[in-house]
């Protein structure tokens, strides 16, 4: 979690005082090594060190980093890191963990030019990667949305609130900075919300959960917005 002030604003449905810290997508399907070889290729993503054919099996672990295209006007952008593994013993299994996070402080490392360079940066890249997912374009993923919330903009509805009394425990004192729900039935893809104290005024609110989409250039804008649409209900402004 990055200390910073202000923030990136989201989509039309969040507000100021809200930001999104960091996005994470893991979809999972089931095709043969040589399919996801050419899913690898198709994609231009770069093998994982060791990755390669051990004996007769064939590792086709690959990874990738895209920067958005063109620079954002309102500062503060994410950058994406995608991760393709295959499922332990699971041969025909894997799974891609798309991860969208606040980009380095300085100098954006050559490791993550170069592979941007390769794959066309985002959203290009998951152009490609709806277009060559063994599994199609409609998929269902399992999301986590983490948001800094000021408690100037919002505060968790009651139930929902950390104790702001210390208890004690065996000549200790206790203070709760951080509680976890499972939410029956979801809010929308929402299944589990956690809140934690960041500073004094502000709030990690991380939201968890499955949502079905069709894959392309706009799944982190639907996803975040999945998720920050189940999660406000349980936040009031203030």
């Amino acid at each position: 979690m990055k200390d910073r002030a202000g923030g990136r604003s989201g989509p039309e449905s969040r507000k100021r005082g809200v930001t999104l810290d960091s996005l994470e997508a893991v979809l999972r399907a089931s095709a043969s090594p040589r399919e996801w070889g050419r899913f690898v290729e198709a994609t231009a993503m770069s093998a994982i060190p060791g990755a390669g054919k051990s004996g007769t099996k064939l590792d086709y672990s690959a990874y990738f980093y895209a920067l958005p295209a063109g620079k954002p006007a309102d500062g503060g952008p994410l950058y994406l890191y995608g991760d393709l593994r295959p499922v332990p013993g699971e041969e025909t299994s894997a799974q891609l963990k798309l991860r969208w996070e606040m980009m380095p402080e300085g100098p954006t490392p050559q490791r993550i030019k170069s592979s941007s360079r390769a794959v066309g940066g985002w959203p290009k890249v998951l152009q490609r990667i709806a277009a060559a997912w063994p599994g199609g374009d409609a998929a269902s993923v399992d999301v986590t949305a983490t948001f800094v919330i000021d408690e100037g903009a919002y505060r968790p509805l009651p139930a929902l609130r950390l104790k702001s009394r210390p208890s004690s425990a065996r000549s200790h004192r206790l203070t709760q900075t951080a509680v976890a729900w499972s939410v029956d039935p979801p809010s929308g893809p929402v299944a589990r919300l956690s809140i934690a104290r960041l500073r004094a005024t502000e709030l990690v609110l991380v939201a968890s959960g499955r949502h079905a989409l069709t894959l392309g250039p706009n799944m982190a804008a639907e996803l975040e917005g999945a998720a920050w649409e189940g999660a406000s209900r349980f936040l009031k402004e203030t």
